[in-house]
């Protein structure tokens, strides 16, 4: 059976699916460079040892599903950094690198994802992304992923419908499984919010970011009649999750959901591991998304092989029913 045929099958009958880990901030523990700009997406030219052997350690450690290092391959991320004309390679080198360690460490159905993700170098202001979160744009690497052997496609990071709408096009129009990734913020209100305002497109502060931002954002992407085959909570702190994922599950009853939240900080251009977070309490957090209903289950930036492990061992099999 197809990888994609028994992911869904898994997906349909209700059962639990982990997913892998952090891969950028795993590589920044490794040792491999942060590029100032480009972040790690220039690691699959100059490392790609390191990039396939990360995969592997989380397929060993449980990963059903693994994510290719293109969080930063598009050409946003590329072009500012001199690499415009090195898109096709950086994405293709990435999947590459993917699909060699799942046939170097997999004893079973391992799915490949891509990563289209949001991402812009942070020199960058706001005003100079149009061209680069586009349908054009999100349209060519969605493609170059397609083409290099990617089993779906994953948004990451979509906290706008100013560029979350031209993504899911994009990536709809590959004929993969599309899994659409928001990450939401509580503000000191206490109310939930997103790192990048719906409209305009801006860098919010607390004087021009909407309270209600996330749900309205939620709703925007329900309403639109988009198809998608499951909403991820991701690269999220964990006192989030607990409300984002009631608001999620009202808009969008009945579709997979998944989780895979951060531990630690991102202080450019390095992230800030946090081990006060072990695997074992990241298990205990993961274990009441899995009481809730959630099947789709990872981690994110400043986590590893261990936090994968963990869950792979301590959750069951499948979830055990709504909140």
């Amino acid at each position: 059976m197809a990888v994609n045929s028994e992911l869904s099958l898994r997906i349909a009958n209700g059962q639990v699916v982990i997913l892998d880990g952090g891969v950028s901030t795993e590589l920044q523990r490794r040792g491999v460079p942060v590029d100032p700009v480009a972040w790690f997406g220039r690691a699959n030219f100059e490392h790609a040892d390191v990039v396939q052997a990360l995969h592997e350690d989380y397929i060993r450690a449980g990963a059903q599903v693994i994510i290719a290092n293109t969080h930063s391959t598009s050409r946003a991320a590329l072009e500012p950094a001199g690499l415009g004309d090195k898109v096709a390679d950086a994405n293709r080198l990435a999947v590459a690198a993917a699909l060699r360690a799942r046939d170097a460490a997999a004893t079973g159905p391992v799915a490949v994802a891509g990563s289209i993700s949001s991402f812009i170098p942070a020199a960058m202001g706001s005003d100079d992304h149009t061209d680069l979160r586009g349908e054009r744009a999100f349209g060519e690497q969605a493609t170059i992923l397609a083409d290099s052997g990617v089993d779906l496609i994953a948004l990451e990071m979509m906290d706008s419908t100013c560029y979350g709408m031209a993504a899911i096009e994009a990536a709809s129009d590959t004929g993969l499984p599309v899994w659409l990734g928001m990450s939401p913020i509580r503000f000191p209100s206490g109310r939930l919010g997103m790192y990048s305002a719906d409209a305009p497109c801006i860098v919010p502060t607390a004087e021009s970011q909407d309270a209600d931002s996330f749900e309205k954002l939620v709703e925007a992407y329900a309403r639109s009649g988009a198809r998608l085959d499951a909403v991820i909570l991701m690269h999220v702190k964990l006192d989030v999750i607990r409300d984002a994922l009631g608001i999620v599950r009202s808009y969008f009853p009945g579709l997979p959901l998944g989780i895979y939240a951060e531990v630690g900080e991102w202080q450019a251009p390095n992230w800030v591991f946090d081990e006060q977070v072990s695997p074992a309490a990241y298990l205990k957090e993961a274990l009441g998304w899995a009481e809730a209903g959630v099947q789709l289950i990872g981690s994110c930036c400043g986590t590893g092989p261990d936090y994968i492990r963990a869950l792979a061992e301590g959750l069951p099999d499948r979830p055990g029913g709504q909140a």
